[in-house]
């Protein structure tokens, strides 16, 4: 049985295929365009056409390159590239938020590159080389809508159920200051996912690193395995609003099992990332997010390569609330599925630090 839990992306996908149609016509139709378009767009003529979709680029001033001058300049610039990895419910998208609020980084909410990397294979983008702006500009373009309307504006205007709102007010979601230095995307559970069910997909990375030319790292988000794996079943259950008293538990041992074997499935997916990465993987462990917020967004940006101001930091912190959510009390769990999964997770060094007690 697949394990998947999803949410519809609608809005996020029209987007992003409206975006890419607007570019591929101007492309095709700008006035500097000639039949060898792979060579003439990119001459000096076609470059103070301005890129369609710019005209809204005003919502986030300065945010979006209105022509191929500006983008080669801007996007030539940056020096690292983040993807996220891991399980679904373990807080990637309040890192991702963050990072996004930093004046030197862009990394949207879900753009999900690995399910959408048929798009740079096009033969005529691969000529052009543009594969590497064309990813950037989505990227980047993404990251300006949710943070005007989607779920890191001040006052969303689409946000989905059951999805939060992720401001950072008074920072840079959507936008930057200066340099952009690192971009990105969080989609930690959909890479890892889609990595897993379809392991062909894993030369995607290769070839995202080749066409970048920039190291490649990744943040791996960790959340204490028994609170994942409650969570999941909660959600598939639909039974989060059943458990809100405290003293509601909820009985599936059939659900329990199926949610134990898809998470250590990804843990496998994860856990060769790392091993063909190395260094270029950063643990990150959710509870120390919410609890230690300056140490660990300290440590994240010194691994992404961008240094922490004091106001960065109080913005971080000042968006963190309460304490880590441990659904694993919300799940009745028997004490054969309890030694299951500790025994495997003594395999992996990532996980020694977390048991069902804490």
């Amino acid at each position: 049985m697949k394990f998947r839990l999803k949410s519809s992306k609608c809005l996020v996908i029209c987007f992003g295929i409206t975006t890419l149609l607007l570019l591929i016509w101007y492309f095709w139709n700008g006035p500097a365009v000639n039949e060898n378009w792979n060579t003439s767009f990119l001459k000096e003529s076609s470059l103070n056409h301005s890129l369609s979709i710019s005209q809204y680029s005003h919502c986030i001033p300065g945010s979006l390159p209105d022509s191929l001058t500006k983008l080669y300049a801007l996007y030539d610039d940056v020096e690292t590239f983040v993807m996220f990895i891991g399980y679904p419910r373990s807080s990637h998208s309040l890192v991702g938020s963050i990072l996004d609020a930093h004046p030197e980084i862009i990394i949207p909410h879900e753009y999900h590159i690995i399910e959408k990397w048929s798009i740079y294979r096009d033969i005529a983008l691969k000529s052009s080389g543009m594969r590497k702006y064309l990813l950037f500009y989505n990227l980047h373009s993404l990251s300006t809508w949710q943070a005007t309307f989607g779920n890191r504006a001040r006052k969303p205007v689409f946000l989905e159920d059951g999805i939060y709102s992720y401001n950072v007010p008074g920072a840079w979601q959507g936008t930057f200051n200066g340099k952009l230095k690192v971009i990105g995307d969080k989609k930690g559970g959909g890479t890892t996912m889609e990595l897993t069910e379809k392991p062909e997909k894993f030369v995607i990375l290769n070839e995202l690193n080749e066409i970048l030319g920039i190291p490649l790292k990744f943040l791996h988000v960790i959340r204490n395995p028994f609170d994942v794996i409650s969570t999941w079943v909660l959600r598939l259950l639909n039974a989060r609003l059943r458990v809100n008293d405290g003293k509601t538990k909820i009985n599936s041992s059939w659900a329990v099992d199926n949610a134990i074997k898809s998470f250590f499935e990804l843990i496998e997916t994860n856990e060769r990332i790392r091993q063909l990465y190395g260094h270029a993987v950063l643990d990150v462990l959710s509870h120390e997010l919410i609890l230690k917020p300056r140490e660990t967004m300290k440590t994240i940006c010194t691994f992404i390569g961008v240094t922490c101001n004091e106001d960065y930091l109080y913005q971080a912190e000042n968006i963190m609330f309460g304490k880590p959510s441990h659904t694993r009390r919300t799940v009745s769990w028997t004490e054969e599925q309890k030694q299951r999964v500790l025994n495997e997770m003594k395999k992996y060094s990532f996980l020694q630090s977390f048991s069902f007690e804490k």
